[in-house]
């Protein structure tokens, strides 16, 4: 079986991140600086250098102030799937306003491609079983929320029982297709290896070798990571706690080039969409 890897892109700029909310509310989006045009056709570029066909689960909120980059994302033959409007929590909301957050994205990101919304990413991986009953309900085809690495306090579980439809593709009872972050399973801990800021850390000949044993064993492997982990120039906010100031800011620097190197080293992988996974 050949190897695949599906790189996942979460569209959302530098101060939309929930470790930096306290220092911007959702009020104070408007007036700050975005970024992420630049710091994305950064990853364009690099995506057409390695012919990598990418997903990105855009943010509406994104999608309405850069509608550009989206077509341009589209235009270059990438999948865009919908990261809801506002990037709030999914265990945070009430049904009805989760459904409303999900119906607005998937419109919106609708009408500026021309093309049907298949998939959907919760906020930090923020999934319920809500959640995933009110996808089936907007005709979202997939879901790609799902991150079992359990130590994390703002990732969702998985609920109700899912079958194995393929590597890397579970099915629910309602049709719904679940796309996890493939994390490492080593010793009988699941250690995390799915991107963001752990490939950040993770040093990249280290970070490549656990990525060679998930594709041994499951021959798919599913990477998340964000346009403004490439942008060293983003400003730089002092005042956060020193976890979450680590966390956003660790290795920013050097990352493109180590993501370079990523895809390089797997240049006889295929790369898809999860979408085209999905369907082939």
């Amino acid at each position: 079986m050949q190897k695949t890897i599906l790189i996942t892109v979460d569209l959302e700029d530098w101060f939309q991140v929930e470790n930096l909310r306290s220092c911007f509310p959702h009020e104070k989006w408007e007036k700050s600086l975005l970024r992420i045009e630049a710091s994305t056709r950064n990853l364009l570029a690099l995506f057409k250098k390695h012919h990598v066909k990418a997903t990105f689960f855009a943010l509406g909120w994104i999608a309405k102030h850069c509608p550009e980059i989206i077509k341009e994302i589209s235009e270059n033959g990438h999948e865009i799937a919908s990261h809801g409007f506002n990037h709030e929590l999914c265990n945070t909301l009430s049904r009805a306003k989760l459904s409303q957050d999900i119906q607005r994205g998937k419109e919106l990101l609708e009408s500026i491609t021309n093309q049907q919304i298949f998939g959907y990413r919760a906020p930090n991986f923020s999934v319920t079983e809500e959640l995933i009953s009110i996808l089936k309900d907007h005709g979202f085809i997939y879901d790609s929320s799902f991150n079992d690495f359990s130590a994390h306090e703002r990732y969702g579980s998985l609920p109700g029982e899912w079958t194995v439809e393929k590597p890397g593709l579970l099915k629910g009872y309602n049709g719904l297709y679940e796309m996890p972050v493939r994390n490492l399973n080593l010793w009988g801990r699941t250690m995390p290896w799915g991107g963001g800021g752990y490939f950040r850390l993770i040093p990249v000949r280290i970070f490549n070798m656990g990525v060679e044993k998930i594709l041994n064993s499951d021959h798919t492997y599913l990477f998340y990571c964000h346009p403004w982990e490439f942008d060293p120039d983003q400003p730089r906010i002092r005042s956060l706690r020193r976890d979450y100031r680590f966390r956003h800011y660790v290795n920013i620097g050097s990352n493109l080039s180590k993501m370079d190197r990523f895809l390089h080293h797997f240049s006889g992988c295929r790369f898809m969409s999860c979408h085209e996974y999905i369907t082939e």
